[in-house]
């Protein structure tokens, strides 16, 4: 493979870094899921997480995170658009933002039943 290859490889890591810290930087509900991934993370490292456990974490972070990243640039192409009220971008809108509910609701789900019985554990032993 050629350098050039190579060289448009990383200047995409690049984009996505920047489209990562904008996102964060620029989207409230970005900054609100970062923070719940740091605490879920931290938490698991105070309760010994087998490696399938976090495996099934750090999967749920990613499909949150990515789902917010997609709903964000659906929305700011929505907004390119028109500012205008349309019921078809409004209901593109709704369901971009369902659909990163419906993952939150599911991690969250999926951290109480993680994380409960671990922290239990901790005050019980």
């Amino acid at each position: 493979m050629s350098g050039n290859f190579w060289k448009k490889r990383a200047k995409a890591f690049v984009y996505a870094w920047h489209g990562l810290k904008s996102l964060i930087k620029e989207e409230h509900n970005a900054r609100i899921h970062v923070v719940a991934a740091i605490v879920a993370i931290v938490v698991g490292c105070c309760v010994d997480l087998s490696p399938m456990e976090w495996c099934v974490i750090l999967i749920c972070i990613g499909m949150v995170v990515s789902a917010e990243a997609m709903n964000s640039a659906v929305e700011a192409l929505a907004d390119r658009i028109t500012r205008d009220f349309d019921p078809i971008i409004g209901k593109a809108k709704d369901y971009g933002a369902a659909a990163v509910t419906i993952l939150a609701v599911v991690a969250v789900a999926v951290g109480l039943i993680i994380f409960i019985p671990k922290i239990i554990n901790l005050f019980i032993c």
